[in-house]
């Protein structure tokens, strides 16, 4: 091992964001090449305040958790690579050969929405509700956070409820009985039939914060650019929403080696996506522009699931931010278009049925019944 001052690594408790399991074997990993301490300490709010008195140098936390507690005067130094950000249905089949109106408990409303999208015979449900209905209410409300899953795992083996939707660390923490079938983005070609899911956004992100003039190249070897720029933009996209509209919105940012978007795009027969990476400044039509990709998805759909607004874009490295701008630019006036009422005009279009000059409601309701 190469003599190097020792850093000790601040981490907490499993708490159902995969962050505790993505640093541990961070320290396995490259604690063969650096002097690497880990340390477990019982809250969050300890482990901050230890990094501010110096008693440790890097503190991991989850994206969530740098929102939520106080990190005046931290910074972060980078981030591990990513963890899938999907989403999981613990069921003992896929969402697709579910029984018709099989009951699912979701907490999460987009996931609730998208779920709609694919099968709207499925019965819906809440944690909550659901211990209501099973007279458990006060039971439940007792547990903790994490003991809540164990509860609608045990529920789902004793056949009151069919499945439960999670977040995969949450799986991964508990390793339930039931099979784990993935609410994904669906690239692959055997899967084009399905329904995509974009997921909630800034899953899977492990933040290494440190204090402030900390040199982030101490750590290089552990950091991923890519992750931390898929982080701030998907950090920055979600503060660009209303209110209203960040708990429904599906966002996904990646940066992906341009070989494999041409061999996804190829085995899907993908036009577009072949177009849009070659470069129109040379003169063979083929010739592709050189390096990474930033790929940009945002979604949000209607409460009944029938209607969804999406956009997406992919742009180099360099032009990642402008892409976001644009993206968000273009989902906030295509959500304006369709949450509109379309009022009747005089004016015949060349080419569109006599329909489109008549008023019709709007397309996008986020108030329907």
């Amino acid at each position: 091992m190469e003599n190097r001052e020792r850093l000790v690594i601040l981490t907490t408790p499993s708490r159902g964001d995969g962050v505790r399991l993505h640093v541990e074997r961070a320290v396995d990993t490259h604690g063969k090449k650096m002097d690497l301490l880990m340390k477990q300490l019982p809250h969050m709010e300890t482990a901050i305040e230890t990094l501010r008195d110096g008693t440790g140098d890097i503190l991991a936390m989850s994206a969530f958790d740098w929102q939520h507690f106080d990190t005046s005067e931290l910074s972060i130094a980078g981030l591990l690579t990513r963890k899938e950000p999907t989403w999981v249905l613990v069921a003992d089949d896929k969402p697709e050969y579910l029984e018709n109106e099989a009951v699912v408990i979701c907490d999460n409303e987009l996931l609730r929405r998208q779920m709609r999208r694919m099968r709207p015979d499925i019965v819906l449900k809440t944690s909550a509700s659901l211990a209501s209905d099973v007279g458990d209410l006060v039971h439940f409300e007792s547990l903790e956070s994490a003991e809540r899953w164990s509860w609608l795992e045990g529920q789902r083996k004793k056949g009151v409820i069919d499945g439960f939707i999670a977040p995969r660390a949450i799986h991964s923490d508990y390793r339930f009985k039931g099979r784990r079938h993935t609410l994904g983005l669906q690239r692959d070609s055997s899967e084009q039939n399905r329904e995509r899911f974009i997921p909630p956004p800034l899953h899977g992100f492990t933040l290494l914060v440190t204090r402030q003039g900390f040199l982030p190249s101490t750590i290089q070897g552990m950091l991923d650019p890519s992750a931390h720029l898929a982080y701030r933009l998907e950090s920055a996209m979600l503060e660009s929403l209303d209110d209203d509209l960040q708990p429904i919105t599906g966002i996904f940012v990646e940066q992906r080696k341009i070989s494999t978007i041409l061999k996804k795009a190829r085995e899907n027969d993908d036009e577009i996506v072949l177009n849009s990476l070659t470069d129109p400044e040379k003169p063979t039509k083929k010739a592709l522009r050189p390096g990474p990709r930033v790929e940009m998805m945002i979604e949000t759909l209607n409460p009944s699931g029938t209607v969804t607004a999406a956009c997406e874009r992919m742009v180099i490295t360099e032009d990642s931010h402008v892409g976001m701008v644009n993206l968000l630019r273009e989902f906030i006036h295509l959500i304006t278009i369709m949450t509109t009422d379309h009022e009747a005009t005089k004016r015949k279009i060349p080419g569109m049925p006599d329909a489109f000059s008549e008023a019709s409601p709007k397309l996008l309701d986020f108030d329907e019944n």
